[in-house]
């Protein structure tokens, strides 16, 4: 058991109270909203008892859609959906247009446009669109011609090239937790992204010194990180729990952290101040991966967010799918009885009590 004074047990009580809050105020209904949206039936949406008919109405799904189509086309539809416009006061205009072109490229060889489209339908659902920025390092390979004196002839092949890239991943609501008296990112004292993922991946990540070199375990899937569809399976072979916490922890904890040589790479930037701000990973709950002072140049956190719909002094926005449900519920309570009733006229039964028929008849 941790310690209740160590940085891992602090970061996981805060996420697991955050959890508690998200839980009882917005999974319910999120995992509704999700339902209508991918068109699956569950008992507990049933406006009736005697309800037979599953029908789901894909109305809610057709205003999604569209509205989501919608701001894709409004964004990328002219081919370029950013500009970068030069200081009046440069006189050289050409650097910024060949910056524009490189983010451009790398934009499209992160596959910005897929995360952005899937962040926006997130948004349309829930009511709020998260992802988060993850700096990756991959080597690329390019076709490339080699001249091959000796042979007269010219090589035909690929070269590695390494490259950073910032790729946007996107973040389902079930995976965020963020302190339940923040309005945005910023002002929240962290936010945390909680998810399963691959035993390999961690294991890659210790393999290329990304995370600290300890003794890492799989551990059984939570069904508070998965979607309301209900559809993966159970099973705890290669699955790893990573919590990654991006926000402000006490600067004590840290100074204790250094003084016991357990992590080496984070140092308090004031030991005065009462919070740092900080990048942990910690797995399954209980072993910490990563601990650095916030790498940032402007100590941003790598986490954006935005809502649908903006609800006054709340983090989660209003969607689509909560703007139509009384609509939708009206809609699939009068189709699923119409279709109940239809079975009597399709199928006409009568039933007769023959003991209270006369003798003989």
């Amino acid at each position: 058991m941790l310690d209740e004074s160590s940085l891992e047990s602090w970061v996981i009580n805060k996420c697991d109270n955050w959890r508690d809050h998200y839980q009882t105020n917005y999974a319910d209904i999120h995992d509704e909203y999700y339902r209508i949206w991918r068109g699956i039936w569950d008992k507990s949406d049933s406006m009736r008892e005697s309800e037979r008919s599953r029908l789901i109405s894909p109305a809610t799904q057709q205003a999604v859609e569209s509205s989501v189509a919608e701001i894709e086309e409004a964004t990328f539809g002219r081919g370029k959906f950013f500009d970068i416009r030069d200081d009046i006061q440069d006189p050289n205009q050409q650097d910024m247009s060949i910056l524009r072109s490189q983010l451009e490229e790398d934009m499209h060889f992160a596959k910005t446009r897929s995360s952005v489209a899937e962040c926006l339908i997130n948004a349309a659902v829930f009511g709020t669109g998260i992802a988060e920025l993850v700096l990756e390092e991959v080597t690329e390979l390019k076709a490339a011609t080699e001249p091959a004196p000796e042979m007269d002839m010219t090589a035909v092949g690929v070269i590695k090239q390494d490259r950073v890239l910032v790729k946007l991943d996107p973040i389902m609501p079930q995976n965020f937790l963020i302190d339940p008296l923040a309005t945005n990112i910023d002002d929240a004292l962290g936010v945390a992204i909680d998810k399963m993922v691959p035993y390999h991946q961690v294991q890659q990540g210790i393999d290329s010194g990304i995370y600290y070199d300890v003794n890492v375990e799989t551990t059984q899937y939570d069904s508070n990180l998965e979607d309301a569809s209900k559809i993966t399976t159970q099973f705890d072979d290669d699955m790893v729990r990573l919590t990654k916490y991006y926000g402000l922890v006490p600067t004590e904890l840290l100074s204790k952290v250094d003084e016991d040589g357990e992590v080496e790479d984070i140092v308090p930037t004031d030991k005065e101040a009462s919070y740092t701000e900080v990048v942990l990973v910690i797995a399954n709950g209980d072993t910490l991966l990563k601990a650095v002072a916030n790498p940032y140049m402007k100590q941003d956190r790598p986490v954006v967010a935005f809502s649908w719909d903006i609800v006054p002094f709340k983090f989660w926005g209003r969607g689509i799918c909560e703007k139509a449900y009384n609509s939708q519920k009206a809609l699939d309570t009068e189709m699923r009885a119409r279709i109940d009733a239809l079975a009597l006229t399709v199928h006409p039964m009568m039933a007769v009590d023959a003991s209270r028929m006369p003798r003989g008849s």
